[in-house]
């Protein structure tokens, strides 16, 4: 609920303007690119890891259980990272 309310109040200060400055702009991309890296980086801690062949698994064998448990794996870490960026 108080994400919410924190929603709601940055919609209402940026009413009267855009919000939208080079700073923010600058902020968004420099956080895009490393919230991309580090997915990146976690696969290759996977495959590390877990002495796999993402590639081979999820193209060739079609492993489709690996796949659905690595995109539920990438969606959390986006998560922890989005949430580390927002707040």
């Amino acid at each position: 609920m108080r994400t919410m309310r924190t929603i709601t109040a940055v919609a209402q200060e940026t009413v009267g303007g855009s919000g939208l400055d080079w700073q923010t702009l600058l902020a968004t991309v420099v956080y895009a690119v490393l919230g991309v890296a580090l997915l990146m980086l976690f696969a290759w801690v996977v495959n590390t890891v877990f002495r796999l062949d993402l590639r081979r698994e999820l193209i060739e064998d079609q492993n489709t259980g690996l796949g659905v448990a690595f995109a539920g794996t990438a969606v959390a870490i986006a998560l922890i990272i989005a949430a580390t960026v927002v707040g």
